[in-house]
């Protein structure tokens, strides 16, 4: 009985977070502010962020701090719904706490790689994730290389991930190097969830689960390959160390044979023999970024509203909610510089859905 409370206490508790979004009204107000403290002022007056922004001077805040303000917003929305998540038993919360520490890592890792960087960022995480995470953050925004990111992840599952780094010959944390350890850890990531949908679901709440998760590692691994073939031409040998692939909805042959694309129109053409044809190409698109989201928009917003697993909908909602996050910061942007209102419209994905 108590699972059964948890599980409907998830879906009205996410249903009703969702119910409290931004409206296309708002979207259309907010891209016609003139400027930050006038935006800042109709969040906080006409929004659910009002309490986000409470303290929040709207003639003195920097974008930088809005931006983290709200992105803290969302934090706390999906902390309160993984505390539910715990007393359903399925552990899924710990996708959110994982992510939290391979953003943490793979941060740090970035800004390592920057040529003549000293600076110390100190990577702040909610403070449910924060319990029960085991990274040594402080000693994280401490370390200056490779070696001693290993040391301040001792004792953790990164470190041996991190090690093996270390063992291979002139590998180094420049711009490359860190998109090898990112891969690596959020294949990490994905295997720790498979293990986790093959133990505690079984039947339709296993195979809806098993698949949101497989395209989540698909439609980055799509982008990832239409980005590196865009930006230095990679062929299947470079992209193979620098992808996170073995969860995933296509079969091997499918993956090798997108990896295999002579350019990136050639990989658009070939996804028309992957699962996701069907999306593609029942779509207008310029970029492959731009059509991932607007179909993973479409695709989270119809589970949301009609799958009945509680594990389901909380991925849903985090997606949809991280959607309004990334359309709001186009939106601050666009004011920053005085875009047009139409030209910030363009970018907004899933306004009045």
């Amino acid at each position: 009985m108590g699972n059964k409370q948890a599980s409907n206490a998830i879906l009205a508790k996410s249903r009703a977070l969702y119910g409290r979004r931004l409206t296309a009204r708002n979207y259309e107000e907010l891209a016609a502010c003139r400027d930050l403290p006038e935006l800042i002022t109709y969040l906080k007056n006409r929004t659910s962020y009002r309490q986000a922004l409470e303290n929040v001077d709207p003639n003195r805040v920097r974008r930088a701090e809005l931006e983290l303000r709200l992105r803290q917003d969302l934090f706390d929305h999906y902390s309160a719904l993984c505390r539910y998540g715990m007393n359903i038993g399925h552990e899924f919360y710990r996708y959110f706490i994982i992510r939290a520490e391979v953003e943490a890592i793979t941060g740090r890792a970035q800004e390592i790689a920057v040529p003549g960087s000293d600076k110390l960022h100190f990577h702040q995480m909610p403070e449910f994730i924060r319990r029960h995470s085991k990274l040594d953050l402080i000693g994280l925004s401490q370390a200056a290389d490779l070696y001693q990111m290993t040391e301040a992840l001792a004792g953790t599952a990164y470190e041996p991930i991190l090690h093996h780094f270390e063992g291979i010959p002139g590998f180094s944390l420049d711009k490359d190097g860190v998109i090898q350890l990112e891969a690596a850890l959020d294949q990490y990531l994905y295997d720790v969830m498979e293990r986790l949908v093959q133990k505690k679901l079984s039947g339709s709440a296993r195979r809806d689960m098993d698949y949101l998760l497989r395209r989540k590692s698909d439609m980055q691994a799509i982008v990832d390959i239409h980005r590196m073939k865009s930006m230095m031409g990679a062929d299947r040998a470079y992209l193979m160390p620098r992808l996170a692939v073995r969860y995933s909805n296509m079969t091997q042959k499918q993956l090798l044979y997108l990896m295999d694309a002579k350019d990136p129109r050639d990989l658009i053409y070939r996804l028309a023999r992957t699962p996701y044809a069907r999306e593609f190409f029942g779509m207008e698109f310029k970029y492959v970024e731009d059509a991932v989201q607007r179909l993973d928009h479409r695709w989270h917003l119809k589970q949301f509203r009609f799958s009945t697993d509680p594990s389901v909908v909380l991925f849903c909602y985090v997606f949809l909610a991280e959607n309004e996050l990334n359309n709001l910061i186009h939106i601050i942007e666009g004011v920053r510089y005085h875009l047009p209102q139409d030209q910030i419209s363009q970018l907004l994905v899933g306004v009045g859905a």
